[in-house]
């Protein structure tokens, strides 16, 4: 039986000197605008964040968190920004009421009463995104706050045309937004219905004049107005007045993590990631079992697929059994980022036969000290919204790639009046269970998606890599990097190229891997389930990168979500 079906797919960029990638074109002109004028890749990455929080205002916002890399090839340094949310002072481990089943939401942890983990005051987490961006533009930037604030400030006041993703994503949560009444005065037409997309005549244009009036304070008075200042304020009366548990105190004490990236290589490309409790470390894992094979002449064919869904599966369970912060646990770190551990678990796997039973080995034998904490059970399940992520390249070669978000879509829906304020759910990244290495303690930040990368070939900068879209991020980056180094596509074919994701037990592969892969796996042993990704879904993940070539620069996002290149 054939039937027809939809292709889709967006022309490579090829630029010679700067570009920038993120997932909207508004957001993607202001970044390339501050390059040709001359700023930096810091700059351009940093106001592009800012403005993404306006045009695309479910997936990050100014009260949520993110992960940044930058090298700069002038010096050869390289950065690794955490400004990932924080659990308050008065969190603890058992501050949920548990209930019976699982969450349906971003994670499938144990279930909570009233999901007030995944949305409401309660799930509010310290934010850290203020922090972030404004620590980078003063440390590695070359524009003030205030004018890398301005064109989201702009963007914001004069409004947003809304196109079918701003309308469709409004629409699919329009019924939860309406429970919050803030929320539903800021993002539904009347308060109660999804703004009209511009292609049905008359079409709305969304307008946020509180928030352009925060992010035009932000930038006069700097990020001290947000954590102790006249916005901090807003926020904790808006929290105490829901119930949440955030103050003005947890706001002032919120400091970025800045360090060295971690490091790693695969097939001799160096590979610089975030370090700690990231999806960096668990790509990384997952890189180096693969590198212990033969990749083959299709990185998407049977045995290549079934090699990436074993090595995945192994690193999952690896990353839901340990991994946390690494201030407050013992996780086996330098076992899970090294080469001695993949080549002991890659012994299990069998390249040519079936799906393999695996034969634990215990991580701790290669380094690490060994922690005391429980580990958590191994999970199934997930969804894949949330997030977005910008890419930058400038003249100089500084790379810099950087995710940011409000956690679930709309994040807790829950608006700070008269700032225009959206408050990620954070807590929900913690697992609301006690004992865990994920569990919630104060002060703590929790395991987190985000897996941005910085590559370099020969010591020069090759590549920056990043995606959204929750927990199927940390299984997308690693693919296209295989792509991309296997496979030797380039960045617009290795994001587009069909994935698979699993965390341990069905296998969610794209449907457009051949037919011929498909039984491969399935003979193999693989309980797969193929799904359909489309304009309105969420199944796997939608990467950006930027190859730095000889020639220039080309770049790739992907071809199913407004995501945009744009340089010169």
């Amino acid at each position: 039986m054939k039937v027809s079906r939809l292709s889709v797919t967006k022309s490579q960029l090829e630029v010679g000197t700067a570009c920038v990638t993120a997932g909207h074109p508004l957001g993607a002109q202001v970044g390339a605008d501050i390059l040709r004028r001359g700023g930096n890749a810091v700059d351009a990455a940093v106001a592009t964040a800012f403005a993404m929080a306006v045009v695309e205002p479910f997936m990050s916002g100014l009260a949520g968190g993110g992960s940044m890399l930058i090298h700069r090839p002038r010096t050869g340094a390289s950065i690794a920004l955490d400004f990932n949310v924080e659990a308050p002072r008065r969190a603890h481990a058992r501050m949920y009421r548990l209930a019976e089943g699982r969450s349906s939401d971003l994670f499938p942890w144990r279930a909570v009463d009233g999901d007030a983990n995944v949305h409401g005051h309660l799930a509010v987490a310290v934010p850290g995104s203020v922090a972030g961006l404004a620590l980078a533009l003063e440390r590695w930037g070359t524009l003030d706050l205030r004018d890398a604030v301005a064109p989201a400030a702009r963007l914001a006041r004069r409004g947003v045309p809304v196109d079918w993703y701003l309308g469709g994503v409004t629409a699919m949560y329009a019924e939860e937004l309406a429970r919050f009444p803030e929320a539903a005065r800021t993002y539904l037409r009347d308060g109660r219905w999804p703004p009209r997309p511009d292609h049905l005549a008359p079409g709305d244009r969304v307008r946020y004049p509180a928030l352009a009036r925060s992010l035009e304070l932000i930038g006069k008075e700097g990020p001290s107005v947000f954590y102790r200042g006249a916005i901090g304020e807003a926020i904790e009366a808006e929290l105490r007045r829901g119930g949440g548990i955030v103050d003005r105190t947890d706001l002032g004490r919120y400091r970025v993590r800045v360090s060295e990236p971690l490091a790693g290589d695969y097939r001799g490309v160096t590979l610089l990631g975030m370090p700690g409790a990231t999806g960096c470390v668990t790509a990384l894992e997952m890189l180096n079992i693969l590198e212990c094979f033969d990749p083959g002449p299709d990185p998407v064919a049977g045995c290549a697929a079934h090699l990436r869904a074993e090595a995945l599966r192994i690193a999952f369970e690896d990353r839901l059994r340990w991994l946390g912060d690494p201030t407050r646990i013992d996780a086996p770190w330098t076992a899970l980022a090294g080469k001695a551990y993949a080549r002991a678990v890659a012994a299990g796997i069998r390249p040519d036969g079936r799906r393999h039973a695996r034969r634990r080995v215990d991580p701790w034998r290669f380094g690490d000290r060994r922690g005391a904490t429980r580990p958590a059970k191994p999970l199934a399940g997930s969804t894949a919204d949330c997030t977005t992520h910008v890419c930058a390249v400038d003249r100089e070669r500084t790379l810099v790639s950087l995710t940011h978000t409000a956690v679930s879509l709309f994040g807790s829906k829950v608006v700070v009046p008269e700032t225009g304020l959206l408050l990620s759910n954070g807590m929900i990244w913690f697992d609301p269970e006690p004992g865990r290495p994920n569990s919630i303690e104060a002060g703590k930040r929790p395991l987190v998606n985000m897996t941005p990368f910085l590559a370099l070939r020969d010591g020069a900068p090759y590549l920056a890599v990043g995606a959204p879209g929750g927990r199927r991020i940390v299984s997308a980056v690693p693919q296209v990097l295989a792509n991309m180094i296997d496979g030797v596509l380039g960045p617009q074919a290795a994001v587009e190229a069909p994935r698979l994701h699993t965390e341990g037990g069905t296998v969610d592969v794209d449907d457009r891997l051949s037919s011929a892969a498909l039984s491969d796996l399935r003979r193999r042993g693989h309980q797969i389930v193929p799904l359909t990704e489309t304009y309105s879904s969420f199944y796997f993940a939608r990467p950006q990168a930027i190859e730095v070539t000889r020639r220039g620069l080309t770049a790739g996002v992907d071809h199913l979500r407004p995501a945009t290149a744009m340089g010169f």
